[in-house]
C-alpha cells in the first residue's frame, strides 16, 4: 500500500478528472451517498473530490485487511500441512514458514496503520474544509 497523497500533490487535471467522473457517473454518486450516507446534491468540487479522498482511505483499509487474512491463513495452514511444531521444522519448511509469519506480522502492522488512517478520517467530518485549505484555483497554481 502506497503513501497517501496530500490533496495539494493532485494535479489540477486529476482534481478535475475526479470531480467530472463523479458528476457524470449517476450509479458512481448513488454508491458514494449510500457509502457516505451523505447527499452529493449542491457539493462543491472540493468537497466531492474531498470525498473520493475518502474513500481512498477506507478502499486501502479494506485491501489490507484482506492481505491480513490471507497471509494469517497460509501460515495457518502450512501449520496445518506440516503437522508439526514450527521449532522441530525442517530448515527449509522452517525458512518458509519464517517467511510466512514475518509476512503476516507486516500485513498485519499495515492494517493496523491503514485502520488509525481510517480512524483518523472518519473521526471528522471530511466535507468540511480546515481553516486556510487553499482552493482548488490555488491548488493549480
Amino acid at each position: 500500500m502506497g503513501r497517501r497523497r496530500n490533496p495539494q500533490e493532485y494535479s489540477p487535471e486529476e482534481f478535475d478528472s475526479v470531480v467530472a467522473m463523479i458528476r457524470s457517473d449517476k450509479g458512481l454518486q448513488e454508491d458514494i451517498e449510500r457509502i457516505t450516507g451523505q447527499s452529493l446534491e449542491g457539493k462543491t468540487p472540493r468537497e466531492l473530490f474531498d470525498v473520493f479522498r475518502t474513500i481512498q482511505v477506507v478502499t486501502d483499509v479494506q485491501a489490507t485487511v484482506v492481505n491480513y487474512g490471507r497471509a494469517r491463513q497460509a501460515v495457518r495452514q502450512t501449520r496445518i500441512d506440516m503437522d508439526l511444531d514450527p521449532a522441530n521444522l525442517p530448515p527449509d519448511a522452517a525458512r518458509y514458514v519464517a517467511e510466512l509469519q514475518a509476512k503476516v506480522d507486516d500485513e498485519r502492522a499495515q492494517r493496523l496503520r491503514a485502520e488509525e488512517r481510517l480512524k483518523a478520517a472518519t473521526s471528522r467530518n471530511v466535507l468540511t474544509l480546515p481553516a486556510g485549505t487553499p482552493t482548488r484555483k490555488a491548488v493549480g497554481q
